[in-house]
């Protein structure tokens, strides 16, 4: 895993989903640089162990943990056993001018090393309301793979199987009408009414739609 200074610029890839405003790094942290020590309130760990067992731009493999040498770092929890150092979270600071982006090996930073994040992504982290990570990999690939309706009706598929993350119940319809509907579209001769646009769009509209 790279070294990054905090609240410099993020540039470790050019993913840049959820990232509102300019993307800012968070807890990249090597042997070789320092880092504020101190211990991070109860509620704030429950919600960053949330959003690192299912980030958001996934690698192939893990990162390893560069203090302890744990390779894959491994958590478990009440929905079962984890790895970290596979992917990223981003938080958006109140205002949305920034987007904090970590790796989510920050848990076990925060949890076995005893790194304290800046006040800024505490506070961000704090007003933070808890997406549904199976939509949240839903709009993901939706960015990734809108033009090529094959590949996203498999991954929408693959959702559907999940058992953890899984999507909330009054959503499962509207994933599997998109699923099927993404797959008559690519079938030979198909006189599909909707464009893979459109069809898109409707499950983007069904799944940020305001509770």
């Amino acid at each position: 895993m790279a070294y990054f200074k905090d609240l410099k610029r993020y540039e470790y890839s050019k993913n840049l989903f959820k990232c509102a405003g300019e993307p800012l790094n968070i807890g990249w942290l090597e042997r070789c640089a320092p880092y504020p020590n101190g211990v991070v309130a109860p509620e704030l760990t429950k919600k960053l162990l949330a959003l690192c067992k299912f980030p958001v731009n996934r690698y192939r493999g893990w990162h390893g943990c560069h203090f302890c040498k744990e390779y894959p770092v491994r958590i478990t929890d009440s929905d079962g056993e984890f790895c970290l150092g596979d992917g990223e979270i981003r938080v958006a600071a109140k205002d949305e001018n920034f987007t904090y982006v970590a790796p989510n090996l920050i848990y076990h930073y925060v949890i076995a090393h005893q790194y304290l994040p800046p006040d800024v992504f505490l506070d961000a982290l704090r007003a933070l309301s808890l997406p549904n990570p199976a939509v949240v990999w839903i709009l993901e690939w939706i960015e990734a793979f809108q033009n090529q309706p094959a590949i996203l009706s498999d991954l929408l598929d693959r959702t559907l199987r999940l058992d953890k993350p899984s999507l909330p119940p009054e959503l499962r319809g509207a994933v599997v009408e998109a699923a099927n509907e993404l797959k008559v579209g690519e079938s030979p001769g198909s006189d599909a009414r909707e464009t893979t646009e459109s069809i898109v769009n409707r499950l983007k509209s069904e799944l940020t739609k305001p509770k």
